[in-house]
């Protein structure tokens, strides 16, 4: 499995893997939800950030982070300097720690040389 910078061409995979973080059926759903929708409008504006774990190409899921103002959608905004960070991981992918991985990446691209404890991870 590799992690890597999620890319605004990464925009359909993002799409898909809200649409599983929102338990929405489909990406339209998801996009015709203003509440679902804030979460990627405009992908990828100063400072979003996120990462794609793939395996063979095959995204497995995806994280990501954007910084909310305190005029957009009240319900996302901490403050100037916490994002709110969405992330979801394909069905047939839980369990083996791709989500772990995707949060312990860095804004750098680099995620850990670390292997995943069985029975602490999402199941």
């Amino acid at each position: 499995m590799a992690i890597r910078p999620a890319l605004p061409a990464d925009i359909d995979i993002l799409w898909e893997f809200l649409t599983i973080a929102a338990y929405e059926p489909s990406a339209a759903a998801a996009k015709a939800i203003p509440f679902v929708a804030a979460h990627l409008a405009g992908w990828r504006r100063d400072p979003d950030f996120g990462f794609v774990a793939e395996r063979d190409g095959v995204p497995l899921g995806a994280a990501w982070a954007r910084q909310f103002a305190r005029d957009e959608q009240p319900a996302f905004y901490v403050d100037a300097r916490t994002p709110e960070v969405t992330i979801g991981v394909g069905t047939d992918n839980r369990g083996g720690g791709v989500g772990c991985l995707l949060l312990l990446s860095d804004r750098r691209g680099r995620s850990p040389a670390r292997r995943v404890v069985p029975e602490r991870a999402a199941r």
